[in-house]
């Protein structure tokens, strides 16, 4: 979930940025274009026709004053004008760049919405902005454990600093297993959508993600392990696929690996080896993993 929320999120960024002109010898092209692709947009990705129609631009003639370029400087043409965010925190306008004395610039863009996957657009690789600008998590601190740990430390005359601040994290809530059965967390929002429907569209992209492997054809190799192959995918579906179809433990699967190819190429090969039928394994944990994300969805 933290991989999707950080980058695989549909998200309305600035493209097609224009240097009509820019007379600074500070200002390098590819950073001034970087700079006007990285203003945070208030645009819903759903809002095509604002998205559509918006074209924003700064000018700033030659002056004999050191300006300061700020994000309200842009001129917004479109249905709205208010698709530059602020500081999130100061609601205050964003520093885009020091115009120099004498010295002159003239941008245009537009908008776009990419994802993670979008792969190409104006004619090179891009990955997507991000809706958050929080998403973390952690274990779980176990508080009748952490009790516990507490008082042997006291009892042993041990650093209770040393307790408070590092090592009450050891003390995280587990099951009969020894395995984390509870994590806190955190998502927050940029501000275009609220962070509990950025999390719920974040569910339903990894749900969609493994049903992707009921369509994968599960063949066995010459070394007994049985193998599929999910193309454009990695880590986010691989490293959960491993943990879950895994923790039915042996007899039933022993082992369990994937790779994920060149990131230019993202191919997720998932290879495991069981007494089961490969695509009943297969099955079964697309019906967990399914089960896992529509009772988390319940609870948002």
């Amino acid at each position: 979930l933290r991989r999707i929320l950080l980058s695989e999120l549909p998200t309305v960024v600035v493209t097609n940025v224009q240097i009509h002109e820019s007379t600074s010898q500070e200002i390098q092209y590819e950073m001034l274009r970087l700079r006007t692709e990285m203003l945070p947009i208030n645009v819903r990705p759903d809002e095509l026709g604002v998205v559509r129609d918006t074209k924003i631009s700064i000018r700033m003639d030659p002056s004999p004053e050191r300006r300061i370029a700020m994000s309200t400087d842009f001129t917004v043409n479109g249905p709205r004008q208010d698709i530059i965010l602020k500081d999130r925190d100061l609601g205050t306008p964003l520093y885009f760049w020091a115009i120099e004395p004498e010295k002159a610039l003239h941008v245009t863009a537009s908008l776009a919405v990419v994802s993670g996957n979008n792969g190409v657009l104006d004619g090179r690789p891009v990955g997507a902005g991000s809706q958050v600008c929080v998403a973390t998590f952690k274990n779980h601190i176990d508080m009748e454990l952490a009790k516990q740990e507490r008082d042997r430390v006291i009892a042993e005359n041990g650093d209770l600093d040393v307790f408070d601040n590092h090592d009450v994290q050891r003390c995280w809530s587990r099951d009969s297993e020894g395995r984390p059965n509870w994590f806190d967390f955190t998502v927050e929002s940029i501000g275009v959508m609220d962070a509990k429907d950025l999390l719920k569209k974040a569910l339903e992209i990894l749900k969609g993600k493994i049903l992707e492997m009921n369509k994968a054809d599960v063949v066995k190799d010459d070394e007994g392990a049985y193998m599929l192959e999910i193309p454009t995918e990695g880590h986010t579906l691989g490293a959960l696929a491993q943990a879950m179809i895994y923790s039915a433990g042996p007899p039933k699967v022993e082992d369990v690996r994937y790779t994920i190819g060149h990131p230019l190429t993202p191919k997720l090969n998932i290879r495991f080896w069981t007494s089961m039928s490969g695509r009943e394994v297969v099955d079964r944990f697309v019906k967990e993993a399914v089960a896992l994300c529509e009772t988390i969805l319940r609870s948002v």
